[in-house]
């Protein structure tokens, strides 16, 4: 059973980052709703990011420049999306070079997880133990840079939609 939780799992993760990764190729309409609902996710799961992390030095450390990090590529990315108004819908392309490297490290850091779940059990399997267990210092600044990244775009996105007409590129 626990198999086939994580199969389900690594189907959906892997369905969600190629949809990541063609959407920075790809224009999309600015769907507030969506976007204020994701905002609210990723800030949910990031605090659950931070209390997990504890209070270590390093973890305290990892997670501030985690989250300034992902704050800047966001503000970083925004400025460099391209926006197209069409009727009365904005559309925007992020850029893939921003897109791109804020996936490397979430693929980066699932990858190096998984690789710690399957070390850590011993027998090269999985096992409940290894899927709870802790990862270093600064496995939660990882994550946050994506999580930051993406609160910190996607309101400069919704800011763009509501203010004056779009500029072209």
């Amino acid at each position: 059973m626990q198999q086939l939780i994580i199969l389900v799992l690594v189907g959906f993760v892997g369905y969600r980052i190629v949809r990541r990764v063609k959407g920075n190729f790809t224009w999309r309409a600015i769907r507030p709703g969506r976007m204020g609902a994701r905002m609210l996710l990723l800030a949910a799961v990031g605090v659950i990011f931070l209390a997990e992390g504890g209070f270590s030095a390093v973890g305290v450390v990892s997670d501030i420049l985690g989250i300034l990090i992902g704050a800047a590529l966001g503000i970083v990315g925004a400025a460099m999306t391209a926006y197209e108004r069409r009727g009365a819908v904005l559309y925007y392309k992020g850029n893939a070079w921003i897109g791109g490297i804020v996936t490397v490290l979430f693929i980066g850091r699932l990858g190096y997880r998984v690789y710690e779940m399957m070390t850590a059990s011993g027998d090269g399997g999985w096992s409940s133990a290894s899927f709870a267990a802790g990862g270093s210092g600064w496995a939660s600044g990882l994550m946050l840079i994506m999580f930051a990244y993406y609160i910190v775009y996607y309101a400069l996105l919704l800011r763009q939609d509501k203010g004056a007409p779009a500029r072209m590129r």
